[in-house]
Order: C-alpha cells, then sequence, then structure tokens
C-alpha cells in the first residue's frame, strides 16, 4: 500500500483538529512558518496542505492576514419530524424571506412532479436564507396555477404559511417527497451562495401532496457546509430524553 503523502497526513491532523474544535469556528490558524516548525515540513508541503483544506471548505485564506477556518455553523433541517397540524415541516428552515414572484411555464421536471402537462402555467415564489450575513440556500416554490389563485400565494408578500393558504381552498398536505442528491454548484450558485472552492451543494426537491394529487414542488439549493439533513424513524423516546 502507498504511503500517504505528507501534505494529506498534515491536512488529516489539521482537519481532525477543526472537527474536535481546537481550532474554532472563524479562528486563525497557526502562521505557514509556525505549521513548518511544528510539523518538520517544507513550506511547499504546508501549503499544500493548506489548500487541501480550503478546497474542502473547512478554511478560508485572506491575503496579508493567514488562514481561518469557517465560521458557518450546519443547521439541522429535520426533514422528518412534523412541525403542525396541518402540514408537515412547512419551511426547510427558519429565517427565509420572499424575494422573487414569477409566473413560468412547467419545465419537464417540474411538469412531471406536479403531474401537469409541460408548459403549463406555475406561480413559483422564490425565497433566499440566510445564517447571519452568510447565504444559506435558495429555494424556488413551484404552485400549479390553478390551485392557487385568486389566492395570498398570488400577492408578492411573504406569506406565514403556504401549506395554511392551501388548505383554506381545500388543498390539505398529507405527505411529501423528499429527492436529495449533492453535487457540485453551478458558477451562479456558487456566487449567489458565496462558496468556497470545493464546496458541494445539497439539492433537494420536495414534493407535497393532497389526498387526490401533487400541490407543491420546493425546489432548494443549500450549501452544503451550512445544512445538516436528519430523518427519523421509529420510537425514539430514548433519543429525545433530556
Amino acid at each position: 500500500m502507498r504511503a500517504e503523502s505528507r501534505y494529506r497526513q498534515i491536512a488529516r491532523v489539521l482537519r481532525r483538529e477543526i472537527q474536535d474544535r481546537a481550532l474554532p469556528p472563524g479562528g486563525q490558524l497557526p502562521s505557514e512558518k509556525q505549521l513548518e516548525e511544528r510539523f518538520e515540513a517544507s513550506r511547499n508541503t504546508v501549503r499544500l496542505a493548506l489548500g487541501m483544506l480550503r478546497n474542502q471548505g473547512l478554511i478560508l485564506s485572506r491575503p496579508g492576514r493567514g488562514h481561518f477556518v469557517q465560521n458557518v455553523v450546519p443547521e439541522t433541517f429535520y426533514a422528518t419530524r412534523p412541525t403542525q397540524s396541518t402540514g408537515l415541516n412547512e419551511s426547510a428552515l427558519s429565517g427565509q424571506t420572499l424575494e422573487e414572484l414569477q409566473l413560468l411555464s412547467a419545465t419537464p421536471d417540474i411538469a412531471s412532479r406536479l403531474r401537469v402537462p409541460e408548459g403549463d402555467m406555475t406561480v413559483v415564489r422564490r425565497m433566499y436564507r440566510f445564517s447571519g450575513d452568510v447565504s444559506g440556500s435558495i429555494s424556488s416554490a413551484y404552485y400549479p396555477m390553478e390551485l392557487v389563485q385568486g389566492t395570498a400565494l398570488m400577492m408578492p408578500e411573504d406569506v406565514d404559511s403556504a401549506l395554511e393558504v392551501l388548505l383554506e381552498h381545500g388543498h390539505r398536505q398529507v405527505g411529501c417527497v423528499d429527492e436529495v442528491e449533492t453535487r457540485m454548484p453551478s458558477p451562479q450558485e456558487a456566487s449567489q451562495l458565496e462558496l468556497p472552492p470545493g464546496v458541494p451543494v445539497l439539492n433537494v426537491h420536495r414534493t407535497d401532496y393532497s389526498e387526490e394529487r401533487p400541490i407543491r414542488v420546493v425546489h432548494t439549493v443549500y450549501a452544503g457546509h451550512s445544512i445538516r439533513y436528519q430523518f427519523e424513524h421509529g420510537n425514539l423516546k430514548a433519543y429525545h430524553r433530556d
């Protein structure tokens, strides 16, 4: 078996210290000179190790100031935990604000999930979530036009609960399907989410269903280092016990 490269060994040690909070979020790493002395390594080897951590989204390099641990604390989305009597987990995370309201023709993937003809008009409400000053996600909710015509979802203002609005008009959410995948971001997503190099996104399609039909598709792109999905199944009294 080929021996692990020296720079990978250094990166592994520093990664563990970041995960264990010995190097806390937002904290500054030792200087390159200090790391050279600590690991008895050349400057080039230390820089390769730092570059590896930077590409993994664990640190930021600030010219003239040094290297810093990413100051992003992942938020947990409890994907299977009900949050209200009228719907399942209404919003992915708190802190979202409506930024755009559009009428768009259904693309093939949205049309197949909503089970409407391709090209049918949909109402799209797009939101951005922030964790402090850091962009966390871009979320687009797609509604069939005939379900929301004349409702508050056609107005360019925030609503407390889109599912409540649908319920008031006879469309009660009884279940949902999540499709989750990871991938590298597009250039536009990397810019919008202010992603460091090497950080992937979590791509999620959630389709909400009434007893009769799909009533909403929410497509969310999360910054991969700012989100943690948690799924809970079975009897978890022991888990939730204080």
